[in-house]
């Protein structure tokens, strides 16, 4: 055992024992204690019974410290932790999360577990929750925070700073660069850079000193939308208004990086296979299996279909048996090229640079490559086959399958995800499967039939 491993099974031991004892502030001392980059495995490998008495005992011991802990792992994981607690339990937790953490969680909870936790929360972060739960999580509403410095433009300056003063501890933890100015209504009027405070006469008002018109963005800014302005715009942050022009929150560039960040992780877990989201080994063992049949299944029954193909060309087979230890390579590569084509419009559609409407160029940008690619395919196949088989029949219908497929499997794979997102599915989740049963249904029929029709022409 190498002394890394050696040291995180000690951790773990301690962490168990103190949490066995019933000591919540021991526990919780332990863990500040622990080093960060421990943190996450010693708590990921506890026991799920241990885990649930562990964030049971924080939650009456140290709140802040079980949020922190919950906000460092994925939703999902915060949320299957939070589903074995006590609503009042799991309600001390959320009620110490940041405000955009608090909906993402809670989403992923059924409706019910999440209502009842709601209830049991302080009031004030409930209506708040509940609020931000009502926006897509693609959104700017979704994922914006409700920690901020607003003002009334009728202030002083030596009003903010005294205010500033008075709650430094709960501020500490808020995005304070900037300070938001408001009127009566609650309508943002301007943004105060923070420094502008200290640099003027305490008296002066705190409009006078405000940014007029500054950039903003609507709750239902889409992600996209946001990650381009944030390239465009050099700030840290930008307020979120609803259609009145009232101030409700504000959206970090860190929280945009990392939102597209997630998604593109997720939808590398779904072209994995992985559909219902993040998956992680400490999750429970019928929820993991749930998410991997509900991919596996059908594509059990499309590769089913595929065999039919074979099974209808049965006598060939008989007669030529060596096309057997063929038809999984030209199915494999032509696959593989398809797959290639997937990869690249998904990535295309995720940064907006084409949308659904784009399929004849899609297509016929594939299309030339394709023929190219599977030239250059099929004239290798046929050097190896015939050099390998000394056949030049099988060379010939080898080599000529090739070029025909690949361009098949590249312009489907180029234009399925097109198509899948004009009709609103997720190109991520279905493209692959379609890609790779269309490609084998073309590869193993165009194969069988060209070696049919040589058999029958040398006959």
């Amino acid at each position: 055992m190498s002394p890394d491993a050696a040291d995180s099974t000690d951790a773990m031991g301690e962490l168990e024992a103190l949490i066995q004892a019933g000591n919540g502030q021991a526990v919780a001392t332990f863990l500040r204690l622990l080093p960060p980059e421990d943190t996450a495995y010693t708590v990921s490998h506890l026991h799920v019974e241990t885990r649930t008495a562990m964030f049971e005992q924080l939650s009456s011991a140290d709140a802040d410290l079980g949020a922190d802990l919950l906000e460092h792992f994925v939703d999902e994981y915060a949320a299957d932790v939070i589903e074995q607690l006590e609503p009042e339990h799991a309600a001390a937790l959320v009620d110490e999360m940041d405000s955009d953490e608090q909906a993402d969680v809670l989403s992923e909870l059924e409706p019910e577990d999440a209502e009842a936790i709601l209830d049991a929360m302080d009031p004030a972060e409930a209506i708040d929750t509940r609020q931000r739960m009502a926006y897509d999580e693609d959104v700017a509403g979704g994922l914006m925070i409700t920690e901020y410095l607003v003002f009334n433009q009728g202030q002083t300056v030596n009003e903010v700073t005294a205010d500033l003063h008075a709650n430094a501890e709960e501020y500490a933890e808020y995005e304070v660069r900037y300070v938001y100015v408001v009127d009566d209504a609650g309508r943002l009027t301007g943004v105060v850079p923070m420094r502008s405070l200290v640099l003027v006469p305490g008296v002066s008002r705190v409009e006078t000193q405000q940014v007029r018109e500054p950039v903003t963005v609507a709750v239902d800014t889409h992600l996209d939308d946001l990650h381009d302005l944030f390239d465009r715009v050099d700030i840290s942050a930008v307020p979120v208004i609803d259609h009145k022009g009232t101030l409700v929150g504000v959206i970090q560039r860190a929280a945009v990086e990392e939102a597209v960040g997630e998604r593109e992780t997720d939808q590398f877990l779904k072209f994995g296979g992985i559909i219902g989201g993040e998956e992680l080994r400490s999750m429970s063992i019928g929820s993991r299996a749930v998410r991997r049949l509900t991919f596996l299944l059908p594509i059990m029954g499309l590769l089913l279909a595929s065999a039919t193909v074979i099974a209808l060309f049965e006598e060939t087979v008989k007669k030529l048996p060596i096309l057997a230890a063929f038809l999984p390579v030209v199915a494999g590569i032509c696959g593989s090229g398809g797959n290639q084509a997937v990869a690249v419009s998904i990535r295309e559609l995720s940064l907006g640079l084409i949308d659904s409407s784009d399929f004849v160029r899609v297509l016929m940008k594939e299309l030339i490559v394709a023929l190219l690619i599977g030239l250059v395919l099929g004239a290798v196949l046929f050097i190896v086959v015939y050099a390998w088989q000394h056949n030049i029949h099988l060379a010939l219908v080898l080599g000529a399958a090739v070029p025909f497929v690949v361009t098949v499997s590249k312009t489907i794979g180029g234009t399925v995800p097109v198509l899948l997102r004009k009709v609103g599915v997720d190109p991520a989740m279905a493209s692959g499967p379609i890609v790779t049963t269309v490609v084998d249904l073309v590869g193993f029929f165009t194969v069988l039939m060209l070696a049919t029709l040589m058999i029958e022409k040398l006959q």
